[in-house]
């Protein structure tokens, strides 16, 4: 199943509380979206590889592009984040058909964070990804000194299964990566690990997406 047939079945656009939406992730959101990347750029080179190659909205737009296709063609679920101030960050799932993984990936602006923004998206995600798209496994990597995101793996109760070693070239060198996952069996869905979370603190994350 393709993500336009997941809007196609009501699963997207999703309330997320809040005055929070999560859409489908349009070439027409490149605008906005670089705007908020090129502001906040100094923040989020720190965990993000591609920041500091997305110098202009034509190479954010170029990416988004390749986002409509991977929706398109079921390689991928990828989304916006949006509040009232306008997109706030991008949740993504990047699908293996073959072998009905999917691994998700994501960003969040600094004035969304810790609201659990994230933590919601990713569990509406994993919800579609599992009931909608028939994924058997769900993954999240975080570098191990990304508090933030691997705080949202855990709430959503995923297992931690181990460490990939400097996995991953950042600004500031090679970073190991851990990688949490879940089965389709061991997903409790959305409402049930929002209510096991609830008064926990947290949610506001940002974590790979390209």
């Amino acid at each position: 199943m393709s993500a336009e047939m997941v809007r196609g079945a009501g699963a997207l656009p999703l309330d997320l509380g809040d005055g929070v939406v999560l859409d489908l992730t349009s070439v027409t959101d490149a605008a906005e979206v670089f705007a908020v990347v090129d502001r906040e750029r100094d923040r989020l080179r720190q965990w993000l590889p591609w920041v500091d190659a997305t110098v202009d909205v034509d190479i954010e737009r170029a990416y988004l592009a390749e986002i409509e296709r991977a929706n398109a063609t079921g390689a991928g679920l990828h989304a916006t984040i949006r509040d009232p101030g306008g997109p706030c960050g991008l949740v993504g799932l990047r699908i293996d058909q073959l072998h009905r993984r999917a691994e998700v990936g994501y960003w969040l602006s600094e004035r969304c964070v810790g609201r659990g923004i994230m933590f919601r998206a990713v569990a509406a995600l994993f919800d579609i990804a599992v009931t909608e798209l028939g994924m058997h496994r769900l993954e999240l990597l975080a570098a191990t000194g990304n508090v933030r995101s691997r705080a949202v793996a855990e709430r959503l109760g995923m297992s931690r299964e181990g460490v990939r070693r400097e996995a991953e070239l950042l600004s500031s060198g090679f970073v190991d990566l851990v990688l949490y996952a879940v089965l389709a069996r061991d997903w409790p869905g959305a409402a049930a690990v929002t209510q096991a979370a609830a008064g926990s603190s947290g949610g506001g994350a940002q974590s790979p997406d390209r």
